[in-house]
């Protein structure tokens, strides 16, 4: 875990080395977590009108039922340009890195910094979900956190091993480069291997959140927030795991760009 830490604070600092456009992508990922926390707060808002459905009047239903999905769409919205804006903070960023601006259509510091993007936001997203799991249910949220640190610490080991693993594919054997089949292979499998392992971790937290609902240690209604704060998480982690694979690829490649420059 903390040689994905260590990796990603390199590759942005490398990426973004102008402190204004730094704070404008920490902004971008903080609002990416605060719309996934509102989210869950949409489905404890959703799931407290359908527990409750028969107490509450008609009218104020259709009032509840109405601001929760204009709520859901005002997210939604604010997701959608979110990720747009992301694109035109990359240009402006770029436009005074000269090795960037030189090398044309093929450049492996735009893929990167997608992949860095992406990965501050899931990360900063995880973050807001544990956080969130405390509020509501301690005891479940130290085993989460457990759990998640083990499937990072997992998926560390993995990205390390991809990264020599991509050196050895970038490299000429015989005037040839690794066929296109095994590149993608290769990181796809990594990608995917961690996907399980958080996949796993994922399980085992279901099962416990479960046992805990059934000797009531948890209310109905958290258990459904949990369950769905649960796959919003897994969905962090699998999209984290695919990311750092495909960025172990890009960087890669930048180096040995920057190689190929000196």
């Amino acid at each position: 875990m903390i040689a994905i830490i260590k990796e990603i604070k390199n590759g942005f600092q490398h990426l973004f080395p102008s402190g204004r456009f730094r704070y404008v992508l920490i902004v971008l990922a903080i609002s990416s977590a605060g719309i996934s926390v509102s989210e869950l707060l949409v489905m404890k808002f959703f799931v407290k009108i359908v527990v409750q459905e028969g107490d509450i009047e008609r009218n104020q239903f259709i009032l509840l039922g109405s601001g929760m999905a204009l709520f859901f769409l005002l997210t939604r919205l604010s997701q959608y340009y979110q990720k747009i804006y992301r694109v035109k903070a990359f240009e402006r960023a770029f436009k005074g890195l000269k090795k960037v601006k030189n090398r044309g259509a093929k450049n492996p510091e735009w893929a990167m910094a997608f992949e860095v993007s992406t990965l501050f936001t899931q990360g900063t997203q995880l973050l807001a979900v544990l956080a969130f799991f405390a509020i509501i249910e301690p005891i479940f949220a130290l085993a989460n956190l457990v759990v998640v640190v083990i499937v990072l610490a997992w998926i560390g080991r993995i990205f390390n091993r991809h990264l020599v693993v991509q050196r050895e594919l970038h490299t000429r054997v015989d005037g040839e480069v690794a066929k296109p089949h095994r590149r993608y292979g290769e990181r796809i499998k990594a990608g995917e291997l961690g996907a399980l392992i958080a996949g796993g971790g994922i399980v085992l937290l279901l099962g416990l959140l479960l046992y805990m609902s059934y000797i009531g240690e948890i209310s109905l209604s958290n258990t459904l927030i949990i369950f769905f704060g649960t796959r919003l998480q897994n969905g962090s982690l699998t999209t984290s795991s695919r990311s750092l694979m495909r960025y172990a690829k890009f960087k890669v490649s930048a180096t040995i760009n920057d190689e190929n420059d000196a």
